[in-house]
């Protein structure tokens, strides 16, 4: 049984809400800690391509958890915690070893939950599959935005829950996690800045390598 896109929508401001109500009563430091973390990946995050892989890839396996929860939990018999520690654990190893398995992973993830919109032969999970495979393609042909957008995306969200740690005692920080769809726009928001400045660094610092050995720099 596939799920609507709207219930997507919902799942996910469902879960960032639990995340902002979760930061709230951290603190000041802890909240720094966070931002600061989200500030890496909004900024420099792309300069390590094989640290971020690793990080990413486990990142992204909790993702999974949560994204196939249901069918997880029926077809599996695991909780989502066990189920998020093994897939961020599988999803860092696989991309320890191989890093272009992170981008393939980000764009495939998604791919797989669309195309289970679009069941193959009549079953859900072959349209998940062919979804899966050509959009991981399509990431890998596009890795650097992929990775620069997942690395942007996760910052924007930390670099938030981040902020509303540090000011969990006011009013306007309670009233904004009790408003998933702020948090979200926020992020999305931050998460475009970040990445086109990283893509652009990257650009810029590949530029002189570019030119001629005999061309001034």
């Amino acid at each position: 049984m596939t799920v609507p896109f709207a219930s997507r929508l919902a799942e996910l401001f469902a879960v960032v809400a639990a995340l902002a109500e979760a930061v709230l009563p951290l603190g000041a430091a802890a909240g720094a800690a966070l931002a600061l973390a989200g500030l890496v990946g909004l900024t420099v995050a792309t300069r390590r391509p094989r640290p971020l892989a690793v990080a990413g890839g486990a990142a992204l396996g909790v993702l999974a958890a949560l994204a196939l929860r249901g069918p997880i939990a029926a077809n599996v018999g695991l909780s989502l915690p066990l189920a998020a520690a093994l897939l961020a654990l599988g999803g860092a190893g696989a991309a320890a070893a191989a890093p272009s398995a992170f981008p393939f992973g980000v764009a495939a993830l998604p791919g797989a939950l669309i195309g289970a919109e679009v069941p193959l032969a009549g079953r859900a999970v072959l349209g998940a599959a062919a979804g899966a495979l050509l959009a991981g393609i399509g990431g890998l042909a596009l890795a650097r935005l992929v990775t620069a957008a997942f690395a942007s995306g996760c910052g924007a969200l930390l670099l938030g829950l981040g902020l509303l740690a540090a000011f969990g005692r006011t009013p306007l920080a309670r009233e904004l996690a009790a408003r998933p769809a702020a948090v979200v726009g926020f992020a999305v928001v931050l998460a475009i800045a970040g990445a086109a400045f990283q893509l652009g660094a990257a650009r810029t610092r590949e530029a002189p390598a570019a030119r001629n050995p005999g061309s001034p720099p």
